[in-house]
């Protein structure tokens, strides 16, 4: 149990993220589809992953497991590091946080602006680093007599289980905007899962269909999905190709190495109706170079500029023109894509 002052809190932190607006994409979409954008990017801490936070510290303090002043242990790509980090300092958290090196500068200094502590891991092993940095750094706290708690947003409290708390969080976004209108299509972005699963397991009951995407040189959803395929497609194993620039997406250089629980939840119930990959014009290049293909190019773009004035991240610029490309063969449908973060969150920031 949590004090009557400290629920308060936690209220006034739920009246700022919750309900965020849900706008119609003012753009050209072809066929007289129509696309929804619901803003999470508009929440407090500027990101989807704030819901998943609040959700995170208000579980653990209810159950006595943390209490203001402790500190807290968490690792990111980069996309829920500043939402950790701005939560955690508004609600008289210590937190450290474990980035990839080689990330997003703006976020670094967005999580450091919250007053908590970076620590950058292996650039070439990207999330697969962040096994070793959390033993490492548990065991020096315990050896040092210090307490330390580790959220783990994309994980359980046991290595095989699905984190329960940070999906039933992302369930909301889904909840919100099917309270307020009918879709057909969700189309969501993969990187650990929490998205997908959480959210999309909400849409598949309403019977809206399941889109995920993901980068083309990642494709590790993909691959679960259509084992082969992209060997047999594009001549190269997923992960070939150099990293891509979208913090938050899975990344397969080194195989899948670190437990992917939400993101094999949600291919084991089914919640995935189709996986489209998107490439961008970096990768186009790359993978010309290396195989002397082009079909690359057929994919959606995520720096396919948009036709209005925006200020939406990469990611979300990912699924408004995946979202295009599945319109060609639709009609007069609906879709809905959630707005992940905005521009300033990364170091290319333009509007």
């Amino acid at each position: 149990m949590i004090s009557k002052e400290r629920q308060k809190l936690y209220n006034k932190l739920k009246e700022k993220m919750y309900n965020m607006p849900l706008v119609k994409y003012e753009g050209e979409v072809p066929n007289n589809n129509e696309i929804y954008i619901k803003r999470q990017c508009d929440s407090l801490f500027g990101s989807h992953y704030d819901l998943v936070y609040l959700g995170l510290f208000e579980y653990y303090e209810k159950l006595g497991k943390i209490k203001p002043g402790d500190e807290i242990l968490e690792t990111s790509s980069g996309s829920a590091g500043a939402s950790c980090a701005g939560i955690g300092k508004f609600l008289g958290y210590k937190c450290h946080l474990g980035l990839p090196a080689g990330g997003e500068k703006a976020r670094e200094e967005a999580i450091k602006k919250y007053g908590a502590k970076l620590y950058l891991t292996d650039r070439e092993q990207y999330v697969n680093a962040f096994p070793n940095f959390v033993i490492d750094f548990l065991k020096d706290y315990k050896e040092k007599g210090k307490k330390i708690f580790y959220l783990n947003h994309s994980m359980g409290r046991k290595k095989k289980y699905i984190n329960l708390v940070s999906l039933k969080a992302i369930e909301r976004i889904a909840k919100e905007s099917l309270r307020k209108i009918s879709f057909d299509y969700f189309v969501v972005a993969n990187g650990n899962g929490t998205s997908l699963y959480g959210a999309g397991r909400i849409m598949k009951k309403a019977n809206v269909k399941v889109i995920a995407f993901e980068p083309f040189q990642s494709a590790l959803l993909y691959d679960l999905i259509y084992p082969g395929k992209y060997k047999d497609k594009y001549g190269i194993n997923p992960g070939t190709l150099s990293r891509h620039v979208l913090p938050g997406t899975s990344y397969q250089k080194y195989g899948i190495t670190i437990p992917i629980p939400h993101t094999k939840a949600a291919v084991k119930n089914k919640i995935v109706d189709e996986v489209i990959l998107f490439s961008d014009n970096r990768m186009d290049k790359e993978y010309l170079h290396l195989t002397k293909r082009k079909n690359s190019e057929e994919l959606p773009h995520w720096d396919t500029p948009l036709d209005v004035k925006n200020d939406f991240g990469r990611s979300t610029k990912a699924g408004i023109n995946v979202c295009k490309y599945l319109s060609k063969d639709t009609k007069g449908k609906r879709y809905l894509i959630i707005g992940y973060d905005k521009a300033e969150r990364y170091d290319d920031f333009k509007i």
